[in-house]
């Protein structure tokens, strides 16, 4: 790559214009932060849920799609906590 920029710095000097060429950021490597696997924030379990709010876990689920048992499950543990810390 530095043999092809070069040969394009040697050429005639008014056909390329220097601005076009930036070498600033060559060889700086570029964060790409990586998103965290699901498996690597959250933990399987197994739980007794009561007959009656299964049903509605899973009515509720249907409607709105993949994921939405684990939503509903995190949100309701969050609000009880940050109720029963108060």
């Amino acid at each position: 790559m530095d043999e092809l920029k070069n040969k394009i710095r040697n050429t005639s000097g008014g056909s390329v214009h220097p601005e076009l060429i930036d070498t600033s950021q060559e060889d700086k490597p570029k964060a790409n932060p990586k998103k965290k696997k699901f498996e690597e924030t959250h933990t399987r379990d197994t739980v007794w849920i009561e007959n009656a709010l299964k049903k509605r876990l899973d009515n509720q689920s249907a409607e709105n799609g993949r994921g939405e048992k684990t939503r509903i499950i995190n949100e309701a543990l969050r609000l009880y906590f940050n109720e029963v810390n108060k």
